[in-house]
């Protein structure tokens, strides 16, 4: 098939799912896993997994908590978040989270520790598929820092408890993630 019959398709099943049901609300609280592929602009790419978590907390504030290895590092998230303002079927949010980045080769070890502003937004096409995109900027104290453009798509089963989704993040690394996601709560 070619790929203007394939982005056709997508493009169809896309509006039909919209069209076809409410619009559900995202929801902030889950736990995902999945696999990354790690390219930065200056060094060896590698891969790795990552495993993560939201919970809401209240009507409009949720924590978030992630754990990635990749190669020799290994990356720590913990923050709070706040989400809202454009009714059920898409969220404004912003985030602020401390990160930690730990580098172990077996003969050097380093470690390096910052901060993490993020702001986007989610949106549900429907049911069954969310889209997000995000900005971020990361400060780290010895890394320096550096601006992300993020964007993901998420399609749910099982009555939206289960998520199969992939992102890309770019900025001073790229970054592309394959993923599972259970979702539980509101």
């Amino acid at each position: 098939m070619s790929k203007t019959r394939w982005l056709a398709v997508l493009v169809a099943v896309v509006a039909a799912s919209g069209a076809a049901s409410a619009q559900a609300a995202p929801k902030w609280s889950y736990v995902e896993a999945g696999y990354i592929d790690f390219d930065p602009d200056a060094g060896l790419s590698d891969d790795g997994f990552f495993a993560g978590g939201s919970m809401r907390l209240f009507r409009m504030l949720h924590v978030v908590a992630e754990y990635d290895e990749v190669g020799d590092y290994a990356f720590w998230d913990a923050g709070v978040g706040w989400h809202g303002l454009f009714g059920d079927a898409a969220d404004l949010y912003a985030e602020a989270v401390w990160q930690d980045v730990d580098y172990d080769s077996g003969t050097n070890e380093a470690s390096d520790d910052g901060y993490e502003v993020a702001a986007g937004i989610r949106w549900m096409i429907g049911e069954r598929f969310e889209v997000k995109g995000e900005v971020a900027r990361v400060d780290l104290d010895e890394s320096g820092d550096d601006t992300t453009f993020g964007a993901e798509g998420l399609f749910f089963l099982m009555n939206g408890r289960l998520g199969l989704g992939a992102s890309y993040e770019s900025g001073d690394a790229d970054t592309l993630r394959a993923f599972a996601r259970f979702n539980f709560g509101r």
